[in-house]
């Protein structure tokens, strides 16, 4: 099929055409300190993910139950195969990463975060 350019008003949209997000990552130190934002997107759009276990990965996705982990070229391809032969997985991931995203990443979690801080620092300039 045809490449579809990336564009952000299209970035939701394009993201639900996916079956699965995959999110490759080599483990050196640039992509240890990355944020894992393509995995957030994937999981609040829905998408069931796999992505390698590097950095903050590990901590947003609990491989097995809200997207997979991998780590070696076995593994991808194990966990790729589980996913693509198990629609019934697939979903199970789609409604936990959903969830995850919910409980610790949304605007209604992180918003009353940012202005405890913010209220903090300023109370400390007084």
């Amino acid at each position: 099929r045809s490449e579809t350019p990336w564009s952000l008003a299209r970035e939701v949209e394009l993201f639900n055409t996916c079956d699965i997000g995959i999110y490759p990552l080599t483990d050196d130190d640039w992509s240890r300190g990355k944020c894992g934002f393509k995995a957030i997107q994937f999981m609040a759009c829905g998408v069931p993910v796999l992505a390698s276990a590097v950095g903050v990965n590990r901590e947003i996705i609990q491989d097995g139950e809200n997207g997979f982990l991998a780590s070696t070229p076995d593994e991808w391809a194990t966990k790729l195969d589980r996913l693509l032969g198990d629609p019934g997985l697939r979903a199970r991931f789609a409604d936990a990463g959903r969830k995850t995203i919910e409980e610790r990443y949304s605007l209604t979690v992180t918003a009353p975060q940012v202005e405890r801080i913010l209220r903090e620092a300023a109370a400390q300039r007084t």
